[in-house]
């Protein structure tokens, strides 16, 4: 009787130890029939189920899970006891009230005394939180892997375009100074403007690689999107073509976002063009928009967007949509499913870094065979619309100057180019290929320089450190920083001062000349006066200077001279030596006594250019010998009047 005890106690103590094990654990245990009907489920398993005990004992799977998971499960468990084999396997499963989960399970099936299967066991552990970890993780890293690839496109499109607006400079440049020569009749003409037409697209390209590079920060300005979209809905229409239908939604209550126009409707044109050839048989390309409030939910799935206000802007097409595959290279530099020649795969990735630019976030819908949708979210802001400014046109006459102008640029073909239009525009041009010549020249020129003209990126020394070397030997000097990065970018990283001039390249000639003007104010054309008793040389000196931007007057004889200049503001007298009434040395000598500030320059064929040391003694600035070259004459011209700023 004491041996009964003992082992029905030893049973006891063994049920209740078990039954401390099963419902002390944390991992659902639970033990089926062979009709897979639960016998046993500890508190785990109810937890996990969502279910209490008596909801779940004596019935089948169809009581826990969702139809199509318990069926899946009820099959899977009579094959494990039919090949009684134990496994271990990771599942994904849906319950009863529409929860997934994800559980590693070990199952196999349970024997009697005989060996013969009566059932089925399973140990299940919830890893859903591991696996929601895990995916975040990998999704990080793929975000880090997308980061880095993009920081080392943008090196590497931020070095080729500085080289190429270099190249873009020289080409639009020329083309330029001969479509100003040619005639629309003449028959280089079309081929010249051929020429500037690849060269302006060629510098669109430029821009996209800047974009990547995320050195061109958009110049961004409150606006309507819809405006925006309204804008460029005609060059749209012609870019899609007859055979493709282009449809607006834009809403009338529309909020304000904060963007760069020009590069939201380069955004649109890029998705455009996509759209354009997904539809190769036709099709619809809508945009549309609306005010939209992203919330909690959302930006936890989105790491990259906090909630608040957007303004969404939606391209849809109905083309031959993208797979999953695609889908994930979309927006890479580089990646593309045309073929070679058909694209240069920068369209999508510039999209996606002028949203990002913009503080926005990019979202992608697509299937094969059921179109595409882009969905870009801006953020929403309380502000009214930045009015726009209309600038006049700059005249020909305005854009002229005679200001010394000194050039630094290690391209020599770019720094000649430069050299060549500010010539045309009447200034005068000194060159340096580093900063080094540049300081060179800035110490030893003997008359003033009135600004200076350095690309910023140069060997041994950047733009910053220049433009404090230049100025501590010439403080009145003006700087224009000639750069393909955008001044924003410039400033922020210190390269260049905020009242430093800037010119973004590729430039045009045009372009150039109204911003030396911006700088240097608006040109003062010096007045001349031209003392020679020969009618042909002074109409010859006239027609030179005229050309050059100087206001020109005329005067027989020395006597005529001393009038006029008491009747007028004349800066510089230009006087032949030998004349009638009143020669030139004697009208030199009067006018150094009542207007020293008058420049002169004599002129003389006589005796060999004898006269010409007198007049120097007697005060002239400087002198030329007939018979004079145009060339000449204007060089000393500049030098007599770049002491008074003119």
């Amino acid at each position: 009787m004491s041996v009964r005890k003992e082992v029905q106690d030893a049973e006891r103590r063994t049920r209740a130890l078990l039954h401390a094990v099963v419902e002390g654990t944390t991992d659902a245990i639970y033990v089926k029939d062979r009709e897979c009907r639960s016998l046993l489920v500890n508190n785990a398993a109810c937890r996990m189920a969502g279910k209490r005990a008596e909801e779940m004992l004596g019935r089948d799977d169809t009581a826990v899970f969702a139809p199509e998971t318990a069926q899946a499960g009820m099959e899977h468990d009579r094959a494990l006891m039919a090949s009684r084999t134990t496994e271990t396997r990771e599942d994904e499963l849906t319950l009863a009230n529409g929860e997934r989960i994800t559980v590693l399970t070990t199952e196999g099936p349970v024997l009697d005394d005989q060996g013969q299967v009566i059932g089925l066991f399973g140990i299940s552990r919830d890893i859903s939180e591991r696996k929601r970890a895990e995916q975040e993780r990998v999704r990080l890293q793929e975000q880090l892997q997308h980061a880095q690839k993009m920081e080392i496109v943008g090196r590497l499109a931020g070095g080729v375009a500085h080289d190429f607006n270099n190249l873009l400079t020289v080409i639009n440049g020329y083309s330029d100074l001969l479509l100003d020569q040619l005639t629309p009749s003449d028959p280089m003409h079309d081929s010249v403007a051929e020429i500037r037409k690849a060269g302006e697209r060629a510098a669109a390209l430029s821009r996209q690689l800047l974009v990547l590079s995320r050195k061109q920060i958009v110049m961004s300005k409150v606006l309507d999107l819809n405006d925006a979209i309204v804008e460029i809905g005609r060059m749209l229409a012609r870019v899609m073509g007859e055979d493709l239908r282009l449809e607006m939604d834009l809403s009338l209550s529309l909020g304000r976002v904060r963007a760069d126009p020009g590069q939201v409707q380069q955004v649109l044109m890029n998705l455009a063009v996509n759209a354009r050839d997904a539809m190769p048989s036709g099709g619809t390309l809508l945009i549309r928009t609306e005010n939209v409030q992203l919330g909690e939910d959302y930006a936890q799935q989105h790491s990259e967007v906090k909630p608040g206000a957007y303004v969404l802007m939606e391209v849809s097409d109905t083309g031959i949509g993208m797979d999953e595959d695609v889908k994930a290279h979309l927006f890479e530099p580089f990646f593309t499913t045309k073929k070679p020649g058909e694209g240069t795969g920068l369209g999508l990735a510039t999209v996606y870094s002028i949203v990002k630019q913009s503080g926005g976030s990019i979202r992608t819908y697509s299937e094969p065979g059921e179109g595409t949708t882009f969905r870009i979210y801006l953020p929403r802001i309380e502000e009214g619309v930045s009015p726009q400014a209309d600038q006049p046109r700059a005249t020909p006459a305005s854009l002229r100057g005679t200001e010394t102008i000194l050039v630094v640029e290690g391209q020599e073909d770019l720094r000649k180019m430069v050299r060549v239009v500010l010539t045309n525009y009447g200034y005068h041009v000194l060159e340096a290929g580093n900063p080094g010549e540049a300081l060179l020249v800035a110490e030893r020129h003997s008359g003033p320089i009135h600004l200076a003209l350095p690309d910023v990126v140069m060997p041994g020394m950047d733009g910053r450190e220049l433009t404090g070397r230049l100025k501590a030997l010439r403080p009145r000097m003006e700087i224009i920083f000639m750069s393909e990065y955008s001044e924003p970018v410039m400033i922020q990283r210190g390269i260049l001062d905020l009242d430093a001039g800037y010119l973004l390249k590729p430039f045009s000639p045009e372009a150039l000349a109204t911003r030396l003007r911006e700088v240097l104010g608006r040109p003062r054309a010096a007045t001349i006066l031209v003392v020679d008793d020969e009618a042909g040389i002074r109409g010859f000196m006239r027609n030179v200077l005229t050309g050059a931007g100087y206001k020109v007057m005329e005067a027989r004889d020395g006597k005529d001279a001393l009038e006029q200049i008491r009747g007028s503001e004349v800066n510089l007298v230009l006087t032949d030596l030998v004349m009638p009434e009143m020669e030139g040395l004697e009208t030199i000598r009067i006018i150094r006594g009542e207007w020293p500030d008058v420049k002169i320059i004599a002129i003389s064929g006589m005796f060999g250019g004898r006269f010409l040391h007198a007049a120097e003694l007697l005060g002239a600035h400087a002198t030329l010998a007939k018979p004079i070259r145009p060339d000449d004459l204007l060089e000393a011209v500049r030098r007599a009047l770049a002491e008074t700023g003119l």
